[in-house]
């Protein structure tokens, strides 16, 4: 696990605070439309859910899907909040049916996946058990890598990048030996928009601007108007 600096943090709780914001007015409409909303978190934590509003939080039940090294890291009790913790795999959910949950909510968690097939089947799941989805990632042509907080990391051939992690530390994560170089390196791949829109084709793009570059893309399908 890469430690995050101290600024990397305070930046990180800013910008999903602001995208916390949207949530909260999807979520909103959804309880105005049938009074309740079942929420999946795919691949997230208890703690992100501290944001939701208090007033909202009786009204909302979370599944937080997620594996196990992952949940015993973060498994937190949310005052108000039913939260509910499984653990699977978001490219893989049969124990879920087709639109099972009103919103699937993801936040950076398809960019670490594994691979580029997985991915294809994480949409597709995220698409067939949701109702509504909210899914966003880091952009790749924004030139700081948002896991080590350096420039152009991301944009460098896997050779490279896996050759640089076992002779330096690169930001917050510290040189690593040559397997775990080949696992830091296929843990994260970073997509455009362009490869997001492709995955979640019935949904809209939303791009997050920093320094009037995207810094990350959403996508967002609405909950349907009619029941």
């Amino acid at each position: 696990m890469v430690k995050r600096s101290a600024v990397f943090t305070i930046m990180q709780q800013r910008f999903r605070s602001r995208r916390f914001r949207k949530i909260d007015v999807i979520l909103r409409k959804i309880i105005s439309k049938k009074g309740h909303a079942l929420v999946l978190d795919a691949g997230g934590t208890g703690t992100y859910w501290n944001m939701l509003a208090t007033d909202i939080r009786p009204k909302i039940s979370v599944i937080i899907l997620n594996l196990r090294s992952e949940l015993d890291l973060y498994k937190d009790t949310i005052d108000g909040l039913s939260v509910q913790y499984l653990e699977g795999n978001a490219c893989y959910m049969p124990e879920f049916s087709d639109e099972y949950f009103d919103l699937v909510h993801s936040n950076s968690v398809i960019e670490h996946v594994g691979s580029y097939r997985n991915m294809i089947s994480f949409a597709e799941e995220v698409r067939r058990v949701g109702r509504a989805y909210y899914v966003q990632t880091p952009n790749f042509w924004f030139p700081i890598d948002p896991h080590y907080g350096r420039f152009f990391v991301h944009w460098f051939p896997d050779p490279i990048r896996i050759a640089l992690f076992q002779v330096m530390s690169v930001g917050q994560a510290k040189k690593a030996n040559f397997a775990e170089a080949m696992k830091r390196g296929d843990d994260t791949k970073i997509i455009s928009s362009g490869m997001m829109r492709k995955l979640f084709g019935d949904g809209r793009l939303e791009k997050e601007r920093f320094l009037l570059m995207t810094k990350s893309i959403t996508a967002i399908r609405s909950f349907p108007e009619k029941q």
